[in-house]
């Protein structure tokens, strides 16, 4: 993790941002993280909301049997540090820089009371919030076939909406290879997915 001090950027990467706050939180800042670096873990809550500005980050959960599960992954507008500033105690997730990330911070301490007073951005919170509940509740209540759970993965949970990785969505999906694959061949021949090349499928626009 890089703090950066560059003010000009910091103002661009605010202006563009500046719909999710109805006045300026009094300490801003730029943090960038290179691929492979853990943006949060379970025994280092944040400090600060994280918010993805570019870059794509990886989401792991840490299971209560200690393995750790794949569960998505995201980019741009994906705030973290929601959870810990509306209470929670305890975490379970991993997230790692997929690639070259930067995040506008927004430290608690300095910016809390603004933060609380502030309805716009607590919206944004909220909704973030809600994402996150939604997906997980319609990823396993929801969809009860694997079909239905490759589709929803991918139409909802993957910005890309390809699958990129065979091991990493059959953990986050539950199934064996052979099960996912048999799925995968299925909506390729129904002209769901389109397979662009080995262990690579993409949604069908």
């Amino acid at each position: 993790m890089k703090k950066m001090q560059n003010a000009e950027l910091l103002e661009r990467v605010f202006e563009a941002q500046q719909a999710h706050f109805q006045t300026r939180p009094p300490v801003l800042q730029l943090f960038v993280f290179e691929k492979g670096e853990l943006l949060t873990h379970p025994f280092k809550p944040l400090d600060r909301f994280l918010l993805i500005i570019e870059g794509n980050i990886t989401i792991y959960d840490l299971s209560h049997d200690g393995s750790v599960r794949y569960i998505s992954c995201v980019g741009c507008g994906h705030l973290l540090g929601d959870m810990e500033f509306s209470g929670a105690k305890s975490q379970t997730f991993y997230t790692e820089a997929a690639d070259r990330v930067l995040c506008l911070s927004i430290p608690y301490r300095e910016n809390r009371s603004a933060l609380e007073n502030d309805p716009a951005f607590l919206r944004f919170v909220l909704q973030q919030l809600a994402g996150k509940l939604s997906l997980s509740s319609a990823m396993y209540a929801t969809a009860q076939t694997l079909e239905e759970k490759v589709l929803f993965y991918l139409r909802k949970i993957q910005p890309s909406h390809e699958i990129c990785s065979v091991n990493k969505a059959m953990q986050m999906l539950h199934c064996s290879r052979r099960q996912l694959q048999r799925v995968l061949k299925k909506l390729c021949d129904e002209g769901m997915l389109v397979k662009t090349k080995r262990g690579n499928y993409r949604l069908k626009e």
